[in-house]
């Protein structure tokens, strides 16, 4: 019989992941209040994002701008991309999530609320944005690791 108390004991002591560690390395990408449908759209595709917070002047989140929203608001309802502000099809209800929350919370709001992506705020401060697929990203590469570290057991102590 394979004994694992000593593997899961090690990561008893571990400390939780925030949202706030996961952001470190992700560059955050953002369009300011009164840019163009057309000009967020093509940024979004320049960078590959599939959602983007607006922000006013003073960088406030004013609300986000999402692929859903490209798709249900501008192209189902056939208005001029090119002359229409986002701030018009943005949605304004926002849910935002605390950079010291858990990649596991933050996944539970998403499901819960149903959609993909969520600002991250820190002393009221918007500091970036978290999406489902960096979360599955991470859970993923949390697995890899644990896989390997019981495959490292097995083969040392089977």
């Amino acid at each position: 019989m394979l004994n694992l108390s000593k593997i899961f004991i090690l990561q008893k002591g571990e400390k939780m992941t925030t949202l706030k560690k996961l952001l470190v390395e992700k560059k955050f990408y953002f369009v300011r209040t009164g840019t163009t449908i057309f000009d967020v759209a093509k940024y979004m595709d320049e960078y590959n994002i599939g959602a983007v917070p607006v922000l006013d002047d003073e960088r406030k989140l004013k609300g986000i701008f999402s692929e859903r929203d490209l798709m249900r608001r501008c192209i189902a309802k056939e208005i001029d991309m090119k002359n229409t502000k986002v701030d018009e099809v943005m949605s304004r209800h926002v849910i935002v999530i605390e950079s010291h929350d858990t990649p596991e919370y933050c996944m539970q709001i998403l499901k819960q609320e149903n959609i993909r992506h969520m600002p991250v705020i820190e002393d009221n401060k918007l500091i970036g944005i978290i999406s489902m697929r960096d979360l599955l990203l991470y859970d993923m590469k949390l697995k890899e690791e644990k896989i390997e570290m019981l495959n490292t057991y097995i083969q040392y102590y089977g």
